[in-house]
């Protein structure tokens, strides 16, 4: 199978899980929603809010910013998508990992590129260190910055 239709593959079947995680949670994937995560999906990395709102306009009619940051709310509850706050941007979500496990997302600064990996080990860590402090961790997802090895 070529690399263009693997990706192709990879794509579908992306949009295919967000149908299904929206259809499962009873939520709405409206047009614009759908629009901004194929945006996402077919961009292959992190992208802006203000490329997407550049991206998903035409010369008719340009999209308002909030309409943009909305979707993105929506798909980021969704568990679709993630903010990375070291890029300002949002990426796609690959999947929730294990109960016990840890999402951890790993940006490299150079390049914007994403790895996602998910770790009960770094869970049990980040769970007992937050025990230590008092504090409950609320999110189970890390991002990491730094540079992907060549």
């Amino acid at each position: 199978m070529s690399t263009k239709a693997l990706r192709k593959e990879e794509e579908d079947n992306l949009l295919r899980r967000a149908d299904d995680v929206c259809r499962q949670n009873n939520l709405r994937l409206t047009p614009i929603r759908e629009r901004v995560y194929r945006e996402l999906v077919q961009s292959g990395g992190p992208v802006g809010a203000y490329d997407l709102v550049d991206r998903l306009s035409n010369e008719k009619k340009r999209l308002a910013p909030v309409t943009i940051y909305r979707a993105l709310d929506f798909l980021r509850d969704a568990g679709l998508v993630h903010r990375l706050a070291t890029q300002n941007s949002y990426v796609i979500s690959h999947g929730q990992p294990d109960m016990n496990a840890m999402k951890i997302m790993f940006v490299d600064a150079k390049t914007g590129e994403t790895v996602e990996v998910h770790s009960s080990e770094v869970a049990e860590a980040v769970r007992k260190a937050a025990e230590q402090a008092g504090f409950k961790s609320v999110s189970p997802f890390m991002e990491v910055e730094g540079e992907i090895a060549q």
